[in-house]
């Protein structure tokens, strides 16, 4: 670790850390939606974001969200919870695929709702 410096992205010779993300959201009306993602085939990239199935069509915005990576052999036991705060900061920023690609790939998903609450305090109203 010459300088201090080390490399904070993925190996792109390190596969994904699942074969999906479960992805399962609560609105504030209790609404429940559910929708997976999958890994691209580059590090850090993802082929597609399935839409959103919702028990009932929601009314109010989102209140929660859980996400948990789906191996070969079922959940691989992490489990991840994002507010409404967070998850708004996510959705207004535009970064939840990169929100996702953290996940699936082995980086730090909080790190990237800390950048978009970044970006948006620094966003002119």
């Amino acid at each position: 670790m010459a300088g201090g410096f080390r490399k904070c992205y993925a190996d792109p010779d390190m596969p994904p850390r699942g074969i999906r993300l479960a992805c399962s959201i609560r609105s504030i009306d209790g609404c429940l939606g559910s929708y997976d993602v999958y890994p691209g085939e580059e590090a850090n990239s993802i082929a597609r974001v399935e839409p959103v199935k919702w028990d009932r069509a929601p009314q109010k915005d989102i209140q929660q969200g859980t996400f948990t990576l789906i191996g070969d052999m079922g959940m691989t036991g992490q489990l991840i919870l994002v507010n409404s705060y967070q998850w708004r900061a996510l959705a207004d920023a535009r970064l939840e695929n990169y929100f996702y690609a953290a996940i699936l790939w082995g980086r730090s998903p909080f790190k990237v709702i800390e950048d978009a609450q970044f970006m948006l305090k620094r966003k002119p109203n």
